[in-house]
């Protein structure tokens, strides 16, 4: 946190705060990030693993677009205008954040703090570049990619989910190829088959309980 009690930020360039390590105070638990391309169906495996492991919870992370069909404020994203997120980064409200399809994504340091005390495990899931920002000042956190079987079976993904133009679909296969680039930064990487989201959900509840055994401090 920073030395007016609000917690440490992440912009563009890197971490804000310069008092971060002296204000901080620490929390047990296990912070799982979990990242993959749009449409991968990383939303499909989370919804399953939550219920899936023992005390684990969604941090609910906070964009600037649109609601999509049947999204919930507060469920599924905290859904701010673009003013409204500008102003929460300068009040020093985001451990993270990042401008991902041209829209601000983040995370929240106080809120992190207080799911990861009310739960022993609490996912994330920040694109790469939010996960590398994520891991500067959470170094202990377990992060894991979960991959798409192929850029064609992504594309296939996308375009039955419906809700993409054919320029919003092509610029997201166009991210989805740079954000697979970084799946060897993660600690494990999942196929996500098509088809096979119950064995997705599986390996990775594994991997999580496994990590589990030995939980970590976060300082925050």
């Amino acid at each position: 946190m920073t030395a007016d009690g609000e917690p440490a930020t992440s912009t563009a360039d890197g971490p804000r705060g310069d008092n971060a390590a002296r204000d901080r105070t620490p929390v047990d638990g296990l912070l799982v990030i979990i990242s993959a391309p749009s449409g991968a169906g990383k939303d499909s495996v989370i919804e399953r693993l939550v219920p899936a492991l023992d005390d684990a919870a969604v941090y609910v992370t906070a964009t600037s677009r649109d609601p999509r069909p049947g999204e919930i404020h507060g469920k599924h994203y905290f859904f701010y205008t673009p003013q409204k997120f500008r102003d929460e980064i300068e009040q020093g409200n985001f451990l993270e954040w990042s401008i991902v399809h041209g829209e601000f994504k983040g995370v929240r340091g106080d809120a992190v703090a207080d799911t990861l005390r009310r739960h022993c495990i609490v996912i994330v899931k920040p694109d790469p570049q939010g996960m590398r920002k994520l891991k500067a000042v959470l170094p202990e956190a377990l992060t894991i990619f979960i991959q798409p079987a192929s850029l064609d079976q992504l594309r296939r993904q996308l375009v039955g989910r419906g809700t993409e133009t054919p320029e919003s679909l092509e610029i997201r296969l166009k991210n989805a190829e740079i954000e697979m680039v970084a799946a060897p930064e993660y600690d494990h990487v999942v196929i996500n088959d098509y088809g096979k989201l119950d064995e997705t959900v599986r390996k990775v509840a594994e991997i999580i309980r496994k990590e589990a055994e030995q939980p970590r401090t976060y300082w925050l």
